[in-house]
């Protein structure tokens, strides 16, 4: 029931983006790379029932909810950082849009949709654009996340620059394998989007734990302590 209520509630997330946006083509993709970088902090709860279990506690939604209290300013350091970079995305995209000249494209025939993009040289030069330095930021945001939540999840005592830390570092050193996980989460969610965040219900859940294990599968520790 934890698992399906942030199923649910990432679907309605998503599902309300899009209609907030849905005159604005650009907008959506942006909030769309914008959800990928964000993924790993809305996944926290899941994250914390994955974390009980393993311990043999069982799941409760209640501590899910909070279970950012026991590294609370840790967590908000990396939450800031993440709204940093995802609020200098939001701006780059609009201003991409101007410089290839797509602006008549930001209000376009419903019926069409993406396809619109496809139909002017200024809509292929602002999806090229978008799609590489989207790449990049997608890139370095899932290198410092991938198991920066989790960690500081289980090490109560680590702080969120030293976990986005050994996050990057984990990723280097397992470059092949993190590029396909890389890969799988983005057409997961991708997916998740394509269908207005219905499939969510079950992508976020199944991501989140899978994500947890990736995690315990990177990191191991020579002792038990909680620093």
């Amino acid at each position: 029931m934890a698992s399906l209520f942030y199923g649910v509630a990432t679907m309605l997330f998503v599902m309300l983006s899009l209609v907030a946006v849905r005159d604005l083509p650009f907008l959506m993709m942006a909030i769309g790379t914008s959800f990928v970088m964000i993924a790993p902090f809305l996944a926290t709860g899941l994250y914390d029932i994955a974390y009980r279990l393993e311990r043999g506690d069982p799941p409760s939604l209640a501590h899910s909810l909070a279970s950012w209290r026991d590294n609370v300013g840790n967590f908000g350091l990396y939450v800031a950082s993440l709204g940093v970079i995802i609020s200098a995305w939001t701006i780059i995209t609009p201003l991409m849009a101007a410089l290839f000249k797509s602006q008549s494209l930001l209000i376009v025939d419903p019926d069409a949709g993406f396809v619109s993009f496809l139909t002017t040289d200024a809509g292929i030069n602002f999806l090229i654009a978008f799609t590489l330095l989207g790449a990049v930021l997608a890139a370095f945001v899932f290198a410092i996340s991938v198991v920066s939540i989790p960690l500081l999840i289980d090490k109560h005592k680590l702080d969120a620059v030293n976990a986005m830390i050994i996050s990057y570092q984990v990723t280097m050193e397992n470059k092949g394998v993190m590029v396909v996980w890389a890969l799988m989460i983005g057409a997961l969610v991708s997916l998740g989007i394509a269908t207005l965040g219905m499939l969510m219900v079950i992508i976020m859940p199944l991501l989140s734990y899978a994500s947890w294990h990736a995690y315990r599968d990177l990191i191991k520790f020579t002792d038990d302590a909680d620093g």
